[in-house]
């Protein structure tokens, strides 16, 4: 945690909390369950969200194969949704080093 942590508006809580815990699920089916990271970054505009987890690196060739899914599955795409009722953004992706990203950054007054 970084900032000066405090009551966030209604729903930015909620968000934040379930942006954590998608994140943090994916980790366990999809990432190899020895590291994930959560920051939660506290400014006086916005509020960050970053959940890092290990997994297999894209550059080695040790990322799973495709299975025919999209790269966003429809958690992310829920929260992706839930953070831009807020005018906020999500971005999810793998990390070349290997694993997946997922970070957010919510507004704490609505647009």
């Amino acid at each position: 945690m970084s900032g000066e942590p405090r009551p966030l508006p209604s729903g930015v809580d909620l968000t934040a909390y379930r942006i954590i815990q998608e994140a943090l699920t994916n980790a366990l089916k999809h990432g190899d369950g020895r590291q994930a990271e959560v920051t939660v970054r506290y400014s006086d505009r916005y509020l960050r969200v970053e959940v890092l987890n290990s997994g297999p690196s894209v550059l080695s060739g040790d990322a799973p194969a495709p299975s025919g899914e999209t790269e966003e599955g429809r958690g992310l795409l829920g929260l992706r949704q839930r953070v831009a009722v807020f005018g906020g953004d999500l971005d999810a992706r793998r990390r070349i080093g290997g694993g997946f990203r997922v970070r957010a950054k919510i507004p704490l007054e609505r647009p």
